[in-house]
């Protein structure tokens, strides 16, 4: 039985609806598009006419990119003992990297074939395909399951989910990073100050997660949440005046700001950072978010 979306609308964008579906439990677009639009996207469009500084930008950030993700496999490593990762969406491979480079075994599984070139030839093991629980089956059971900027372009995350956890080990973990969409701050910007809805992009982003309804998918699908991160608000900057909306340049230089402060705050140790970045998700603050799950 194909199931009904309905529930309150939020936005209209170049004639897509973002409702929040009350049978799925979060907010999306409607209509959904065909799976033939999203191949189409994301195995050759998606690096090359959607993103193409995303690889030079990805260089200049590789040392921020390290810190983060040496912090976050820190996290990782406190659940557990395994080192074994699947990396869903793996990009240009800098988590990848990172795991190698700290004795995980490491696996991506990424659509686009620049960022699987890309990542071959980094001498990175990664799988050219969309992920599925068939794709990967034959590679076995693995420790954790990471997939970051993944869960907002499938059309059914929740069945994403399911397969993700199909293959972990028991009591494996999964980690989800996500953009952290109609959050209080961009509320403020949207109601208060008159800004369109800019994180609202019906092309790439098909799904539109907080932190909190994330949690609950996770849990609706059979995990524990145990820890749960904030990601810095990039929205301080708007409500600062400095409106990087549609400006590019000016958005690279306000992510500059942001790693030269996370990367200052990285130099006393990850305990404050982390801490911070805690708190504000639990008032669901936080430009994106960083949940770690156990299967149960």
């Amino acid at each position: 039985m194909k199931k009904t979306h309905q529930g309150k609308l939020l936005n209209r964008v170049d004639g897509y609806s973002i409702i929040e579906c009350a049978s799925c439990g979060f907010k999306h677009i409607d209509p959904l598009p065909s799976k033939e639009e999203l191949n189409n996207l994301y195995r050759q469009e998606f690096y090359s006419e959607e993103k193409p500084d995303y690889f030079k930008n990805a260089k200049e950030d590789f040392s921020w990119w390290m810190a983060t993700y040496n912090n976050y496999y820190s996290l990782l490593e406190k659940h557990t003992k395994g080192r074994k990762i699947l990396d869903v969406g793996s990009g240009p491979g800098d988590f990848l990297v990172c795991g190698k480079k700290r004795g995980w075994k490491t696996l991506g599984i990424e659509p686009s074939v620049a960022a699987y070139k890309y990542s071959k030839n980094r001498k990175l093991s990664v799988i050219n395909n969309f992920f599925s629980y068939e794709a990967v089956r034959q590679y076995g059971f693995f420790d954790a399951i990471h997939a970051a900027m993944v869960l907002e372009h499938v059309p059914d995350p929740i069945s994403f989910i399911k397969d993700m956890k199909k293959l972990l080990k028991p009591n494996g973990i999964l980690a989800i990073y996500c953009p952290n969409d109609y959050n209080p701050l961009q509320e403020i910007l949207q109601k208060k100050l008159k800004f369109k809805p800019w994180w609202v992009v019906p092309k790439h982003h098909l799904n539109y997660f907080d932190a909190a309804s994330m949690k609950k998918v996770l849990v609706k699908t059979g995990f524990e949440v145990v820890e749960s991160l904030g990601t810095f608000p990039m929205e301080f900057f708007l409500l600062s005046g400095f409106n990087y909306v549609g400006n590019s340049e000016l958005g690279r230089k306000c992510q500059k700001t942001r790693k030269v402060f996370e990367m200052n705050m990285y130099k006393n140790g990850t305990e404050i950072i982390n801490t911070l970045y805690t708190s504000l998700i639990e008032k669901n603050i936080g430009r994106s978010f960083f949940i770690i799950a156990r299967n149960t």
